[in-house]
């Protein structure tokens, strides 16, 4: 009995060490699981934060191209508004022109008449003399005074003939200047506002710090050279320049911020 007894206590003792072990196996698998779960919570939580902060800086990036947006577009318009002002004033210049040059026409065609005039009563006044009645020694004298008033309306019309001449050369020396305007080597600016659509840009540059129409500017952003534009209209502070997209390499393009700088073409 007693063996029995002691068989059965040995045979209790391992089946417990067994299931000890057994228990301390799961418990160790199961902290290890929970360690990992805590570290990809811990990894995921990093992951979440990191997103949001991203989020944030989307939105602060989103916020200011919208005001960069807001303030190319105010610039658009306003340099738009200065270029229907440029133009408006050209073409009253051209007007100016096309009235003077019309003016002076005239003044020629009367002048012409009045040197005829004068020149058919200086030969009535210094015809051979007739014996003539009171009356003809009357008319000669009217002739006279006639021809002597003509000569006076003569001297005003090419008075102002040459005043409209001047004016003429004045207009005409203006635009040739304003059209052979040399730029300045190496004028520096950059670009306001681009228009994909149309294909032109807004300079930061204008009449003020001399440029002229017709001007090709070089296009680069960090050294690195993106085209050509050339300037088409000319405002006090800004211009309005094509993109030669020709000169544009594929994959690339002009944005604002980007310099223009003017390098003259050397023969």
């Amino acid at each position: 009995m007693t063996k029995i007894l002691l068989l059965a206590a040995a045979i209790f003792s391992l089946g417990a060490a067994a299931l000890g072990f057994l228990n301390r196996g799961k418990l160790a698998e199961a902290r290890m699981e929970m360690e990992t779960a805590t570290s990809e919570l811990a990894l995921k939580q990093q992951e979440l934060a990191a997103a949001q902060k991203d989020g944030e800086t989307r939105k602060q990036e989103i916020a200011e191209l919208s005001s960069q947006k807001d303030t190319l577009s105010a610039s658009l318009n306003e340099s738009k508004a200065e270029l229907d002002k440029a133009t408006a004033a050209l073409e009253e210049e051209k007007a100016k022109i096309t009235a003077a040059e019309q003016a002076k026409a005239d003044a020629e065609v009367t002048l012409q008449a009045a040197q005829d005039k004068i020149a058919e009563l200086e030969q009535q006044a210094t015809a051979p003399p007739v014996p003539a009645p009171s009356a003809e020694t009357a008319d000669a004298t009217a002739v006279i005074a006639e021809r002597d008033e003509l000569r006076t309306v003569v001297a005003g019309l090419e008075d102002r003939n040459s005043a409209l001449q001047a004016q003429i050369a004045q207009l005409q020396r203006k635009d040739q200047d304003r059209r052979g305007s040399v730029m300045r080597q190496g004028l520096q600016g950059t670009i306001l506002a681009v228009n994909q659509s149309w294909n032109f840009v807004v300079l930061s540059l204008g009449d003020r710090q001399g440029v002229v129409p017709n001007a090709e500017m070089l296009v680069q952003r960090g050294g690195q050279l993106l085209g050509k534009v050339r300037v088409t209209s000319v405002e006090p502070s800004t211009s309005i320049a094509d993109i030669l997209v020709r000169t544009v390499p594929r994959g690339l393009s002009v944005m604002p911020g980007d310099t223009v700088i003017y390098q003259a073409q050397r023969d």
